[in-house]
């Protein structure tokens, strides 16, 4: 993950549905990679096919 990506709070997925690029709107299909972190969440860090911009989401795996 580069250093200019940024950590998109409200691009969270819920719902697993595909989040919005916060930058430009466009609709992301694959993110470009994944990781297991602490406290059960899941991180996917996505690239903007459109614009370029990078940012990461969270999936909590058990609710609170």
């Amino acid at each position: 993950m580069s250093s200019h990506c940024a950590y998109a709070e409200h691009a969270l997925t819920h719902d697993l549905g595909r989040p919005k690029c916060p930058r430009c709107g466009n609709i992301l299909l694959v993110a470009e990679g994944s990781e297991f972190g602490p406290a059960g969440r899941i991180r996917h860090v996505w690239s903007c096919d459109q614009c370029d911009h990078e940012f990461v989401t969270s999936i909590a795996l058990w609710p609170r």
